[in-house]
């Protein structure tokens, strides 16, 4: 999950000061890999982008055909217009056919193209808004539960450093808020509605 590959904390670290020499540190972790795979927003997510992705793909497959059809009629048209047993004008005749399909041709691959680039953007952005919507509320838990448990400091242990392994490599003697976090985030899930019992 890329938006946690570099997020090694959660909370910014309080200035350690000779104010605050003699504190006692107090260190929470919280896996955020974890906490983003089993929030529901993230199951609900995944299940529309797979439909809208679905749905582009079908789309972009039937245009596809579309072109190719048109492709070909027109590499038809373009032998024939070839055809050295039809005369000059039968030729001329068939070769500004040809000339039109091609335009026609052309057209659609450019309307392919565009559709492509577009909707995939659209699909892309969508897909950003919504993951950092659900980063955004993961977060909040995080800072809320923190704040209460009056943590100095809280790591994320599934972050990544840049060669590929763990930033938070050993620790001792610290609170995981994973499972707390996972139940604040999942308590918004609405209850599903009762079967109607009337006759």
């Amino acid at each position: 999950m890329k938006p946690f590959v570099y997020i090694t904390t959660i909370l910014c670290a309080l200035s350690i000061t000779s104010v605050y020499s003699q504190q006692v540190l107090k260190i929470g972790v919280v896996d955020l890999q974890k906490a983003f795979n089993d929030f529901y927003k993230t199951k609900e997510a995944d299940a529309e982008m797979k439909s809208k992705v679905a749905a582009f793909e079908k789309e972009r497959q039937e245009m596809a055909n579309d072109l190719n059809k048109v492709g070909e009629e027109a590499k038809k048209m373009h032998d024939a217009a070839q055809d050295k047993t039809l005369s000059e004008a039968a030729r001329a005749e068939k070769q500004k056919a040809f000339e039109a399909k091609a335009q026609d041709f052309q057209a659609m691959q450019r309307k392919f193209q565009e559709f492509q680039y577009v909707r995939t953007k659209e699909l892309e952005d969508r897909s950003q808004r919504i993951r950092q919507n659900i980063i955004d509320e993961i977060t909040k838990a995080i800072l809320e539960i923190s704040s209460r448990e009056k943590f100095t400091l809280v790591f994320d242990k599934s972050g990544k450093s840049l060669s590929g392994t763990n930033v938070l490599l050993y620790c001792q003697d610290v609170k995981d808020i994973t499972d707390e976090v996972i139940r604040t985030i999942n308590a918004t899930k609405p209850q599903p509605k009762a079967a109607s019992t009337s006759p």
